[in-house]
């Protein structure tokens, strides 16, 4: 809910400058240029300024929420403390920002980090308006009980929840064969399979509650899986295929397991750092997907010891990717980011040691070959499996020919037109049959990476990237 309610602000057209003071028009204009031009911090400075000028209570909530999108995107380096020479709310904001990134793993830690932020800075003018949104979906208090989950014997009955038919049918049926082919080395366990396609996730949830399972393993869609953490609590033990906002981590007899690109963005993190890469580029879709997977490639490459050099977006599906392109390596500068390191080659730059993009298929197959066209012929490109589109194809493999995929489909899975949905059923029975042993601390090598049991019964997924 909080981070829904901050999407709306942040989408929301901005305010007519009309009723603000020519300083604050100023400032402003000043902050949307920066911006533009990839200067974070200083286009958050600008705001900070203008805003005690914006005499009217929408113009400064507004700009408050540009404030913080604008932190989100800073590395974790730059949220150490905020350059001299700033307002006195300055310090609260980096501070609210670090609280919420160095916290964010647990719903209950970031609800205590933030009410001691709250108490630190009594007077922010976050307080009225980030701060209340970022709590909305928090809990007042921790749980007494150790432990949310409730950890079963190994399941003799299990009841699946996928869709079969419908738009996803067919990646739904190639979970429905990862699952019934790990099955086989169980046949001590049944497994029962309900077709969410034509009712929807909820109404088939319940449905195969009624089967009186052991555990159901299921929902695929993550709107059904968000109700299911709003219950009270759930009468079955329930895998979840896909992750509810952090107020459902420690929901009672709900674990969660899914696909998320931002495993896979560590991954790439993770495998550059161990060849000895320390300098990164990002290349990100502007958008709430594009954003969320460039910060988990760069929170965990920082986290790691590495520095990003440069980061540039691009509108996905938009007609700017030539023009984000050409600003990321810069190739006709007398010192582009990168250009063509080869032996054979009279001259060569080399800025960086490689290039993370945050796109899905539609754009990756588009700026894969415009990098190549640029000179980055031999430039190391790490991406999330996303970049390869829900359904493999041959094309899209050759338009990102040479590309690290890191993801189910970077960690060999089998064959089939969607593999990543085998390999999550697979990986899906797995852990369902060994609950016990992943609460125990032990950790699970599957088809769609290394698993383990996170905060809250939420499935640690640690990928592999491979080449293309």
């Amino acid at each position: 809910m909080a981070l829904r309610l901050l999407c709306l602000a942040l989408v929301a057209l901005p305010p007519a400058l009309g009723a603000q003071s020519d300083y604050a028009a100023q400032r402003l204009a000043s902050a949307g240029t920066l911006e533009d031009r990839g200067q974070f911090t200083a286009a958050i400075v600008e705001r900070l300024w203008a805003h005690p000028a914006l005499s009217r209570l929408e113009h400064r909530d507004h700009n408050a929420h540009q404030i913080w999108r604008l932190l989100q995107r800073l590395p974790s380096t730059a949220l150490a403390r905020p350059p001299q020479a700033t307002p006195w709310t300055a310090e609260g904001w980096w501070a609210l920002a670090r609280t919420h990134r160095q916290a964010a793993g647990s719903n209950w830690d970031l609800a205590e980090a933030l009410r001691q932020w709250e108490r630190q800075y009594p007077d922010h003018p976050a307080r009225a308006s980030i701060l209340r949104t970022l709590q909305v979906d928090l809990p007042l208090h921790r749980p007494t009980h150790p432990r949310a989950h409730s950890y079963a014997p190994r399941p003799q009955r299990i009841a699946v929840v996928a869709p079969t038919s419908g738009a996803l049918g067919g990646a739904g049926q190639a979970l429905v064969d990862g699952l019934l082919d790990a099955s086989r080395a169980y046949p001590d366990i049944s497994l029962r399979v309900f077709d969410s396609g034509p009712s929807g996730g909820m109404a088939t949830y319940q449905a195969a509650a009624g089967y009186r399972p052991d555990l159901i393993i299921g929902p695929l869609d993550k709107s059904a899986v968000e109700r299911l953490a709003q219950q009270s609590g759930l009468s079955v033990l329930t895998l979840a295929l896909n992750y509810g906002p952090r107020s459902a981590w420690g929901a009672a007899n709900l674990w969660q397991f899914g696909l998320a690109p931002e495993d896979d963005a560590a991954a790439a993190a993770e495998q550059a750092i161990a060849r000895g890469m320390r300098r990164a580029a990002v290349l990100f879709a502007d958008d709430d997907w594009g954003r969320r997977v460039g910060l988990g490639f760069l929170d965990r490459f920082e986290a790691l010891g590495g520095h990003i050099v440069r980061q540039t977006r691009f509108w996905p599906g938009g007609a700017d990717l030539q023009d984000a392109v050409r600003h990321l390596l810069q190739p006709d500068t007398h010192r582009p980011l990168w250009q063509d390191t080869r032996p054979d080659r009279l001259q060569g730059s080399r800025q960086i040691d490689l290039l993370f993009l945050a796109a899905k298929s539609r754009d990756a197959r588009l700026i894969v070959p415009l990098l190549r066209f640029h000179h980055a012929v031999d430039l190391p490109i790490y991406a999330p499996d996303a970049a390869l589109g829900g359904r493999s194809n041959t094309e899209a493999e050759r338009d990102l020919d040479g590309v690290l995929l890191c993801g189910p489909r970077g960690s060999g899975t089998g064959d089939g037109a969607f593999p990543q949905f085998y390999a999550l059923g697979h990986d899906a029975f797995t852990l369902a049959s060994q609950l016990g042993s992943l609460a125990g601390g032990q950790s699970i090598d599957g088809q769609t990476g290394q698993l383990s049991e996170d905060v809250g019964g939420r499935i640690a997924r640690r990928a592999d990237c491979n080449r293309l």
